[in-house]
């Protein structure tokens, strides 16, 4: 990662994009540096920390065993051993005859995406989630998950590589968001009423070819900027414990996912 980013000797946003981009990155800010967000992730490291029996790598000098019985892990397995097995589904039911139609219709698209999705597994995630920081957060959507391949094609005698774009995936997804890379409205109290959250931000680390393959094209790429975005930025883990040493970060890029229910 480049301590000095030259995105901006290709790029150069207009004073409106400006404002709007450094409007995001200070959102975040604030939510990251918010005194709740603060304390609940100090928390969330020792309950994860407690569920894994982490223990720090001991020092030569230090030849006693420090092992001892995962007292959290057995509490978190066992609830959810019980709570698998009566895992809720909404039930959709009309509120009068005339939307018996309307609710046939929803089920079976509740009971579709349930399946695509794989509801069932993505479910224990949240929960396990849920039992171990206290809270949890799933997301479902569509996703078209596309790569570029290249093949060879026969123009006449002469063999033509062409180059094209295929969909690995194109259906709907439910996957489990980590709460370390989750920012909501700082003075919110929930999602909903009067206190419900403004604003949020899923964060993401991408392959700057995997960010290409996304997000270029029609609906994304509107502005056309997708070709100046460069490798760098925040890449590093939240997590309490860090990757092995080795891994190459210098094609990663930060992907701010910005959410406003009332914008601007």
């Amino acid at each position: 990662m480049s301590d000095n980013p030259t995105i901006r000797t290709d790029y150069q946003p207009s004073d409106k994009d400006l404002k709007l981009i450094e409007r995001v990155y200070q959102r975040k800010r604030t939510m990251e540096d918010a005194e709740d967000r603060t304390k609940a992730m100090k928390m969330l490291d020792q309950a994860e920390k407690q569920w894994e029996a982490y223990r720090e790598t001991k020092r030569t000098s230090e030849w006693q065993s420090n092992h001892f019985v995962p007292l959290t892990t057995s509490i978190v397995e066992a609830a959810l051993s019980e709570m698998v097995d009566q895992i809720e589904r909404p039930l959709i039911l009309p509120r009068s005859d005339e939307d018996n139609p309307k609710s046939q219709v929803m089920k079976y698209i509740v009971d579709y995406t349930w399946e695509i999705a794989d509801g069932d597994s993505q479910s224990y995630n949240v929960l396990k989630d849920m039992l171990t920081g206290g809270t949890a957060i799933g997301q479902e959507y569509f996703l078209q998950d596309q790569r570029k391949i290249k093949r060879v094609e026969m123009k006449g005698k002469k063999e033509e590589e062409i180059e094209e774009n295929i969909l690995d995936y194109n259906d709907c997804m439910m996957e489990v968001v980590k709460l370390q890379d989750f920012f909501v409205d700082e003075k919110a109290r929930g999602f909903d009423g009067p206190y419900a959250a403004r604003d949020c931000i899923r964060r993401y680390l991408m392959d700057i070819e995997d960010f290409k393959a996304f997000f270029k094209g029609e609906i994304w790429d509107q502005l056309g900027n997708v070709d100046k975005v460069k490798p760098g930025g925040d890449v590093n883990y939240y997590e309490f414990f860090k990757p092995p040493s080795g891994f190459d970060h210098s094609k990663d890029v930060e992907v701010l996912w910005y959410w406003s229910k009332k914008p601007e």
